[in-house]
């Protein structure tokens, strides 16, 4: 079975991803908290290693940065718990 990550992130984050990475992304949104201004949703790991591939590598500045939520040492902040 894969393993899914559950995160929470402010939602102006939310929409840069969506809007940098224009291709269907795979982010699942579960909720949106309107009181914290956050969007809940599910990413899976095949999808998380492969955002995370964009900051390993500065080809694109704005991926690059966005991606940063992706690697392992970082994610941790944003799981839901």
């Amino acid at each position: 079975m894969e393993k899914n990550y559950k995160l929470e992130i402010g939602r102006n984050q939310y929409d840069r991803i969506a809007e940098v990475f224009r291709e269907p992304n795979g982010l699942i949104p579960v909720s949106y908290d309107l009181d914290k201004d956050t969007v809940t949703f599910t990413i899976s790991e095949q999808l998380r290693l492969h955002f995370a591939k964009f900051a390993k590598k500065n080809n694109v500045a704005n991926r690059y940065w966005l991606a940063q939520m992706f690697l392992p040492h970082n994610i941790e902040k944003y799981l839901v718990k």
